[in-house]
């Protein structure tokens, strides 16, 4: 018999963190704009530089004495721990940038904000391949379907603290983002449906999908951990979710998810899903979006693809102490 443990309830949540769509949008700290000054001295430092696949897997924060975007880090790394979760970076000129010195600015932030994470390789492409998360062993990141709310990461020992996006190429059509608070859906529960809350601080099976994973009944056992906690992966509230590898977890290890855990799964989705919950907004070329993987749940729309200039993204995770 597999016990799955009840975790306590969180009993404060830093008010910054709690925001609907409306109120984000109020906000303008969480959209950083990049000085000019900023993009034209890094161009300058980089101009000359032989960036290929083995440069950008050695760099770290410092290694060319020209580059430091420091500052410009911590403004959103501070928006990040100590603002809504956010950061919507803006103003870089894709067209001035070669997809290397792109690459390269945006693993400079991250390299400033923390350890890139490289479970998947430090830049991750994003892009369709063709196929369906529902039916073959890949990340929803390899599809072009709507993914539903989600947090990166359904493996248990593996917790991103930031996860970003880096648009190279939008696609003509849809993939938008979307971003919602989980710490305003877990204090809506917390007046609303105790219950809920209380069920969605119990252990979940979840699926195992990284690349190269065993996939056997201890493993999945094992990969079991909250929807909401607090002390696990961090002092503060942590969300992690995904509904579909909930289900297919809990589906593979053979252990049925009570009704109960079906009625607070459904709550929490129709929070998520509300319109008013979300923030909806497009990234053009150059734009990065940064998330803080503890509270802020994101999704994207589907999209049409154009088959001459496919739409591609590139993720990064890191792991980063707090301010």
């Amino acid at each position: 018999m597999v016990s799955l443990k009840q975790h306590e309830i969180a009993k404060a949540v830093p008010g910054s963190f709690i925001w609907n769509a409306e109120s984000l949008w109020s906000r303008r700290e969480w959209q950083i704009r990049v000085p000019e000054e900023t993009i034209d001295q890094f161009l300058q430092a980089t101009k000359h530089l032989a960036i290929d696949d083995a440069f950008l897997n050695h760099y770290e924060n410092g290694t060319v004495a020209n580059i430091d975007l420091g500052q410009l880090a911590a403004k959103a790394q501070r928006e990040l721990w100590h603002g809504s979760g956010v950061a919507w970076l803006q103003g870089v000129p894709a067209s001035q940038f070669t997809t290397a010195q792109l690459k390269l600015f945006y693993l400079a932030i991250g390299s400033a904000m923390g350890r890139c994470m490289d479970n998947y390789g430090r830049l991750y492409d994003v892009r369709d391949h063709g196929g369906s998360y529902k039916t073959q062993r890949i990340p929803v990141s390899q599809t072009r379907s709507a993914t539903g709310f989600h947090t990166d990461s359904s493996a248990r020992d593996c917790m991103p603290d930031f996860v970003a996006l880096l648009c190279l190429q939008p696609a003509p059509v849809g993939g938008e983002s979307l971003v919602v608070s989980g710490a305003a859906a877990h204090e809506q529960l917390r007046h609303a449906d105790q219950d809920a809350l209380t069920r969605l601080y119990r252990e979940f099976i979840r699926d195992i999908v990284t690349p190269g994973s065993g996939k056997t009944l201890e493993a999945l056992i094992h990969n079991r951990f909250p929807v909401f906690s607090q002390g696990i992966y961090g002092s503060g509230l942590s969300f992690r979710y995904m509904r579909y590898w909930i289900e297919k977890g809990h589906e593979e290890a053979e252990i049925g998810l009570a009704k109960d855990d079906i009625t607070a799964l459904d709550t929490l989705d129709q929070i998520l899903e509300s319109p008013r919950a979300a923030a909806r907004f497009k990234l053009e070329a150059g734009d990065q979006l940064w998330v803080n993987n503890h509270i802020v749940a994101h999704n994207r729309t589907a999209y049409e693809e154009d088959t001459k200039q496919p739409r591609h993204f590139v993720r990064m995770w890191i792991a980063s102490a707090a301010l």
